[in-house]
């Protein structure tokens, strides 16, 4: 559990290539009962596999024996050779993960006992103390997580020696509904109930698909063979020999009802008519009211399609997003880095609520954000590469149990995955950018330029929060422009008494605020510190009235200043090129299309937003 992350560099998210749809089936009572037998006789086949398999038996030897023993077809036999093997194997990863994981607290641990606690070192009680900051706070704390340490060291010596012997446990339907089987008073589950459960669980069944076969599946195809029907798909079911002898049927069964087919109907049909692979897999569920319910899985893998750049995906502008526990704060930021128009809220309320609602109401958001990408016109949306799924335990995040629990909270892995997918559909790119310090300078900066500044009349004010300047910093720091409102963008005409030289800025708030200390514009590859001269310049620009203009944008496409030549492990200090020439009336020439780019609300290209 280390106490920093390191610092992650700006990059497009690659969408992912493959493609998963579901579809409920309709069925009758006979076409069910001949599916739940297909699907019992497979799952024996697939358990009897899985333990071949954890003993690192060959795959084509495996194949041959379930052919041969269970009478089912080589396809169906394929099938579950490779789901065995990507089982087998994602354990295995599983494993060595929970390894690194706890090596990584029994290190952290290790260190913070070693050191004496806060009250009886010195008893300051302050966090960063250089005698007793990395120490607990009470002798009882340091105690309790030396005991702590022997449970991590038992659990890493078991978790070791289970990788050395090679056992990685897997479980066909589950761990979870095995253990069940021994607690039914708390389950609230019958015996029966409980086998009901557990032979539904393990029932499915699927198999992978093969290009050039008709339906894109021998064994599990949709084919539109009904002459009194055309246009709709009709699943075929290839039932092995024991169940045939047992129902009575052909090898293949089509069913009676057709397949609807909503989600990427186009796609999916222009890959059955050319004849290219599909995955099809058969689930049996139960919905809310105890009802059986058959569904479908379609799955295929799209051809890979060619990367965008992290040049072309700034090209237009993007939209910035704030990923907060129950709400996306978005903002819409052209080329420059300016925010334009009015930011947004998407509500995101999951607590408290089942998987299958939090998936709806996350994807339900990503739809709306998606939505305003594309009415807004950007090409992009950016998005902050957070790690509170990695670490929300109490020796990262401290003793304030509440903030874990809004951490814990946070849906980073799901909104993550989904955006990447939908995105990809709807032409978005995904850029990930650092997190670092974009909720500080989002409201310490941005906030205020969001809502019109300080001097803007209340009526045109935004009731904007900080995670809306967050969104803001979040699209700079993807535009490689920095996280601040440098001197590229036009300050606000100072008093009589605090102008100053069109080379000097306000430093610290970048809002246009005036009202500290004024600092000069720092060159790339000029001292951060200004010099004596400049000060001695600075005071008598503020005795001595002078026009003030800002220097002019960098040109189309650059990199934005600060985002090169920095130091690592630091911010980026937000400077501007070189000052412009000034011209005889003390004035700088104006940008490439007549006026400086501008973060603040009183430029054309940012005008003031309400709500």
């Amino acid at each position: 559990m280390s106490s920093s992350r390191p610092r992650l560099p700006t990059h497009v998210v690659a969408p992912p290539s493959g493609v998963s749809v579901g579809s409920r089936l309709r069925v009758t009572d006979w076409e069910q009962q001949l599916l739940a037998a297909v699907g019992t006789h497979l799952s024996r086949a697939r358990a009897t596999d899985l333990a071949a398999a954890q003993r690192r038996e060959r795959a084509n030897d495996r194949q041959k024996a379930l052919s041969a023993r269970f009478g089912i077809h080589s396809r169906y036999a394929g099938s579950i050779c490779v789901d065995n093997d990507a089982a087998a194997r994602a354990v295995k990863e599983q494993l060595w993960a929970h390894q690194q994981r706890l090596q990584a607290a029994f290190r952290h641990v290790e260190a913070r006992t070693a050191l004496p606690s806060r009250a009886a070192c010195c008893g300051c009680g302050k966090r960063r103390c250089h005698r007793c900051g990395g120490g607990y706070v009470t002798e009882n704390e340091r105690v309790m997580k030396r005991r702590r340490l022997d449970v991590l060291r038992a659990e890493l010596a078991e978790v070791q020696r289970r990788r050395s012997e090679g056992r990685y446990g897997a479980c066909l339907g589950g761990k979870r509904l095995a253990t069940t089987r021994h607690h039914l008073n708390q389950a609230g589950l019958t015996e029966r109930q409980w086998q009901q459960l557990w032979l539904r669980r393990r029932a499915w069944f699927g198999c992978v698909g093969n290009a050039g076969v008709l339906g894109g599946n021998p064994c599990l195809s949709l084919r539109q063979d009904a002459p009194d029907r055309p246009g709709e798909w009709f699943l075929t079911v290839s039932a092995p020999g024991p169940v045939r002898a047992r129902f009575g049927c052909g090898s293949q069964v089509r069913l009676t009802h057709p397949v609807p087919l909503h989600h990427r109907r186009e796609e999916l049909e222009e890959r059955l008519s050319a004849r290219r692979a599909v995955r099809l897999d058969v689930d049996f569920t139960i919905d809310r009211r105890g009802r059986g319910r058959v569904m479908l899985r379609v799955a295929w893998v799209r051809r890979a399609q060619p990367a965008l750049t992290l040049q072309q995906a700034r090209l237009g502008g993007l939209v910035g997003v704030d990923l907060n526990a129950n709400h996306l704060a978005t903002a819409r930021l052209d080329q420059d880095g300016n925010p334009i128009g009015r930011p947004i809220r998407i509500p995101l309320d999951l607590d408290d609520l089942p998987t299958t609602t939090r998936d709806a109401r996350l994807r339900e958001a990503i739809t709306a954000l998606l939505d305003f990408a594309a009415t807004t016109g950007a090409q992009a949306v950016a998005v902050e590469e957070l790690g509170f799924t990695d670490e929300t335990t109490r020796e990262k995040h401290g003793r304030n149990r509440r903030f874990r629990r809004l951490l814990s909270g946070f849906p980073t892995l799901a909104f993550r995955r989904r955006l990447a997918a939908m995105a990809a559909t709807a032409g978005l790119a995904v850029i990930s950018v650092d997190p670092r310090y974009t909720s500080k300078v989002g409201g310490r900066d941005w906030q205020r330029v969001l809502t019109g500044g300080p001097t803007a009349p209340l009526t045109s004010q935004t009731s904007v929060t900080r995670h809306h300047g967050a969104a803001v910093a979040i699209g700079r720091r993807a535009l490689a422009h920095g996280l601040t409102a440098g001197p590229r963008g036009p300050e606000r005409r100072s008093a009589p008494h605090q102008r100053r030289r069109p080379d000097t800025r306000p430093a610290g708030r970048g809002d246009g605020s005036t009202s500290s200390r004024s600092a000069p514009v720092r060159a790339p590859g000029a001292p951060a510190r200004p010099t004596p001269r400049d000060r001695a310049g600075a005071r008598a620009a503020r005795r001595t009235p002078a026009a003030v203009s800002a220097p002019a944008p960098p040109p189309f496409g650059g990199r934005g200043p600060g985002e090169t030549g920095r130091r690592a492990g630091r911010t980026p200090r937000i400077g501007s090129a070189a000052p412009q020439p000034h011209r005889a009336d003390g004035t700088t020439p104006a940008g490439r299309d007549g006026c400086a780019t501008s973060a603040h609300p009183s430029h054309p290209a940012a005008e003031p937003s309400s709500r």
